[in-house]
């Protein structure tokens, strides 16, 4: 696998530009696995599951309709987007398996910083639960997208994000008050640090899950 961090922001159609170029170029054997690291500008964007009533405001920023799986999300400064560009046909064709190996890399990446993350039955992604009421708040979400067994698209998760542009949106069919951060949650944490754990964990799980 090939490791790529992007520092600045990425243009959100540039990389769904990039991330389908590579795709085909991995299913001709052209190209090796990519994990491709960034963040995005400010803006929705909108899986092939979306609920056009979790659009609460068309407005304030852009909102990219998207060939991803799920429902409305939210991209910007502050959080850590990971797309995934990988064979399955060199793995275990089991999308399930996929999603749930994802869910495990963030779920031990919190780990280091001593939250616990747990995945919920009824939505991807990845959650924690907050003392003050009790209640799960989502701090990463997963969207994915196959081709002939090649996935992209990936997963993001929240450093330090704006927490209130979650507000124009119901993010994955949630109340978006129901949103968290590391921030939020009282880590100030430093990216580098953080990616060179999340990195790890990506590379430790996906090189296993060859056949």
């Amino acid at each position: 696998m090939e490791l790529k961090i992007s520092t600045n922001p990425q243009d959100y159609l540039e990389c769904l530009k990039n991330m389908e170029n590579r795709v085909n170029q991995i299913i001709e054997n052209k190209s090796d696995e990519l994990v491709w690291m960034l963040n995005h500008p400010t803006i929705y964007t909108s899986g092939s599951n979306d609920n056009k009533d979790d659009l609460l405001d068309s407005q304030s920023f852009p909102v990219i309709q998207t060939n991803r799986g799920g429902k409305y999300t939210y991209h910007g400064p502050g959080q850590r987007v990971v797309y995934l560009m990988l064979n399955l046909n060199n793995r275990t064709k089991d999308i399930k398996k996929f999603v749930s190996s994802i869910e495990s890399i963030i779920i031990n990446t919190l780990k280091t910083f001593n939250i616990e993350g747990i995945s919920l039955t009824k939505h991807h992604g990845v959650f924690v639960k907050k003392k003050i009421d009790n209640k799960y708040y989502k701090i990463a979400s997963i969207g994915l997208k196959f081709k002939k067994w090649v996935t992209y698209h990936g997963f993001s998760i929240n450093i330090n994000p704006n927490l209130s542009h979650y507000k124009g949106i119901r993010p994955c069919g949630l109340d978006s008050e129901y949103v968290t951060s590391f921030y939020d949650l009282g880590f100030d944490i430093d990216i580098e640090d953080f990616d060179d754990i999340l990195v790890k964990n990506i590379f430790d799980t996906f090189n296993e899950l060859h056949t």
